[in-house]
């Protein structure tokens, strides 16, 4: 399958998006340095949360660090952090300071931190490349220690779920005219989409673009609270080793919910009668295979289960990723089968307890996102051409495509400027370009 990373075809409005703003200081990441594809933000993110930061950091100089407290993050002009308390090296000397975070190690001279005395106190220097040393600064780079975490990723790192503030009372955009707010809204949407593909070409560079596509497929079963561990899955359970141990969605089902750590050890007796002989078919499957198989089984607690809708539950998911996996390049060519309604014990059980009407595993809302964020993206990673972006289906509304406009165009806007999937996709984009950024008053 050929691979490309040159997308002028599929998103020939793309660069517009960016010309239209090029006088602008969007954010200090805003360029795509070398081949990190995402944000500072993403940095951010990961050093924020205890979860996902690496545990065992050093400096360049191979001290090993313990963090203490990250520090708290700074919403106002400045470093990024402040009053960060970190342990160096083995007699764990105490630092107490403020801490930047870059891509690459050059950001510190080229965003002039070096003469601006907000940054007087910034000892800490994090940095996903290691690079050029700054004095007086003990630098921290991630690359290495994140790249030996095969379960990783930052596509599972939603960074609309930290801080960040929105200016109000200034609507920058507001008196633009219609026609202009959409064309502009669908050139970012363009970018957005040319980004992904950019970084699944990336991706591709060391796996195959099935198994590429098949942890974007699985990720995005998790919807938002459990991207995570459905990524995980896809890594654990590559597609090729996946295929070679089951022959029907059954079996693969069998093996993606024994690896979830979510096959129920036991029957319960309130179930349905169908839901008891369908589980004894599962164990009969998952029991006959071999140990180091169940090795690296998921915890329940790696999963966010609280609040779910019973259709939204990863037991039911998992049957739609079971089918997947049997006709993952047959998703491109034909939408329609990614809600997946043939007939199979979940498309006729809510829960184990509870039967339902006959009900596709994938809501079309969910299918359109697929659609719009995966595979449109895939196809021109893969070098198709022949992109309909004007076809797209939109995506319903959310929070930040309410926000954002709102924020642009001010209250009294219409909605009709962003029907469009690529203008829905445009303000997902302008978001983080903009508002998560503290840029918004760039924007004139």
């Amino acid at each position: 399958m050929n691979v490309t990373s040159e997308f002028p075809s599929c998103f020939p409005r793309a660069s517009r998006y960016r010309e239209n703003t090029a006088d602008l200081e969007i954010r200090e990441s805003s360029p795509i340095f070398g081949r990190f594809s995402y944000q500072e933000r993403h940095l951010q993110c990961l050093w924020a949360n205890p979860r996902l930061r690496p545990k065992k950091l050093k400096t360049t100089e191979s001290e090993v660090v313990q963090i203490e407290h990250p520090g708290d993050w700074n919403l106002e002009a400045g470093p990024d952090f402040l009053n960060a308390t970190l342990l160096i090296g083995k007699e764990k000397r105490r630092i107490t300071a403020d801490l930047e975070i870059h891509i690459h190690a050059n950001g510190w001279n080229q965003h002039g931190h070096a003469n601006d005395h907000r940054f007087r106190n910034v000892r800490f220097h994090v940095v996903y490349f290691q690079g050029i040393e700054i004095p007086g600064l003990i630098q921290i780079p991630l690359q290495k220690i994140i790249s030996t975490d095969s379960c990783f990723s930052f596509d599972n790192i939603d960074i609309t779920a930290y801080p960040y503030s929105i200016p109000s009372g200034f609507f920058p955009l507001k008196t633009m005219d219609p026609d202009k707010k959409t064309q502009w809204l669908e050139c970012a949407g363009e970018e957005r989409l040319r980004l992904k593909a950019e970084r699944l070409a990336h991706a591709m560079q060391t796996k195959e673009p099935e198994q590429i596509l098949w942890e974007e497929l699985l990720s995005a079963l998790g919807y938002k609270n459990n991207k995570a561990p459905f990524r995980k899955l896809a890594t654990l359970l590559p597609l090729e080793q996946l295929r070679s141990k089951a022959t029907t969605t059954n079996e693969a089902y069998t093996l993606l919910l024994g690896l979830s750590g979510l096959l129920p050890p036991r029957i319960d007796p309130k179930w349905s009668p169908s839901s008891k002989q369908f589980i004894r078919t599962l164990w009969d499957f998952w029991w006959k295979q071999p140990e180091e198989l169940k090795e690296d089984t998921l915890n329940k607690s790696d999963w966010n289960l609280s609040g779910l809708r019973p259709a939204n539950h990863p037991v039911r998911r998992l049957m739609a990723a079971a089918y997947y996996a049997f006709s993952i390049i047959e998703l491109i060519q034909n939408n329609d089968s990614l809600t997946v309604s043939t007939p199979n014990h979940w498309t006729t059980h809510i829960s184990w307890r509870k039967e339902c009407k006959p009900t596709a595993l994938v809501g079309r809302a969910r299918a359109n996102a697929i659609i719009t964020n995966i595979l449109i993206p895939f196809q021109a990673a893969t070098g198709s051409t022949k992109l309909n972006l004007e076809k797209l289906p939109p995506e319903p509304s959310n929070s930040i495509i309410r926000q954002t406009a709102y924020t642009l165009f001010g209250p009294d806007h219409t909605s009709k400027v962003y029907k469009s999937a690529l203008a829905r996709q445009g303000l997902i984009q302008i978001f983080h370009d903009y508002l998560i950024t503290h840029r918004l008053h760039d924007l004139k």
